[in-house]
């Protein structure tokens, strides 16, 4: 019997030292399942959207690699991003493509866009055909498009370089205001 209790004991023993070290253990960190403040409220990977004005009218489509939106701030960042800026006049009418290496979408609808950033007409008739840049930052709403760095502009006959471009891309309106180099062409 002695040998019965022994055991009985030992069993309890390891009962209570088992109990003992699972009370001692470190919880699972529930923080890493709680959102974090300045982490993206949702991502999502080639991912399209269609956004239209209080009218109705499409304003723009944009489709990306990756997409990041973040909700305390109403920032939006995309990584290989296409814009397509509609006619504001007839929403069906596919004005002009936006690309770059990144750009950032922020509650006033301005796209900052980052790294090789190209702006081209989507129409054969238009007087400015492509704007090449490294950062430049459209509206949305107005399509004015402002860059501080150099810019390479092509046209139906001219070819201008400089710096500080402000413009409208709906009016095919562009101004450089330093180091401004531009080449006419004359056809016979």
């Amino acid at each position: 019997m002695n040998i019965r209790w022994n055991i009985v004991l030992s069993v309890m023993a390891l009962a209570l030292l088992a109990w003992f070290y699972s009370l001692n253990q470190k919880e699972d960190d529930l923080s890493a399942l709680i959102k974090r403040h300045d982490s993206p409220e949702y991502t999502g990977k080639n991912m399209q959207t269609t956004v239209f004005s209080p009218t109705g009218k499409k304003q723009y489509f944009a489709k990306s690699q990756s997409v990041e939106h973040y909700s305390h701030n109403g920032h939006t960042d995309f990584i290989m991003p296409e814009v397509y800026l509609f006619d504001i006049e007839q929403s069906s009418n596919e004005s002009w493509k936006l690309s770059a290496n990144k750009a950032t979408l922020t509650k006033d609808h301005k796209l900052y866009l980052e790294g090789n950033v190209v702006a081209q007409s989507l129409s054969d008739k238009s007087h400015l055909q492509r704007i090449e840049t490294e950062n430049a930052v459209v509206n949305l709403k107005t399509q004015d498009i402002q860059s501080n760095y150099m810019v390479k502009i092509n046209g139906q006959n001219f070819h201008s370089t400089g710096l500080k471009l402000t413009g409208n891309l709906q009016q095919q309106i562009a101004s450089l205001k330093e180091q401004v180099n531009t080449y006419y062409e004359i056809k016979k």
